[in-house]
């Protein structure tokens, strides 16, 4: 079995002709790439969470199309201060919603027979 190629050689070609030795645009490439990353980020937990675009801006203050600006790495904004927000979103979803379903009871989720 042969080890995969990370790249392909047109991409390596496209990083050799248009990025390399060009440190503002290895610094741009970088960012991206964080960018990127942070985005994959916000998607995966807000799906462990069970949560909505919605409920992530209701939680972190921002909006749902922030939200998904942030997922699609399309964000021309402040990424430090929205990760903040994500992130207080993410734990105030936790402490208010997922601890207190966690700590209910069979009885608090069964539906009983009203008797007339």
């Amino acid at each position: 079995m042969t080890d995969k190629k990370l790249s392909t050689d047109a991409v390596e070609w496209m990083y050799n002709r248009y990025i390399k030795d060009d440190p503002a645009r290895i610094a741009h490439l970088e960012l991206v790439r964080k960018q990127a990353d942070l985005a994959q980020q916000i998607y995966d937990i807000r799906e462990k969470l069970h949560m909505t675009r919605e409920d992530l801006a209701e939680f972190s203050g921002l909006t749902p199309e922030t939200i998904e600006d942030l997922e699609e790495s399309d964000y021309a904004g402040d990424w430090d201060d929205a990760i903040e927000r994500i992130n207080r979103g993410f734990h105030n979803w936790f402490t208010n919603v997922i601890l207190p379903a966690a700590r209910m009871t069979v009885d608090d989720y069964s539906v009983k027979a009203v008797s007339a």
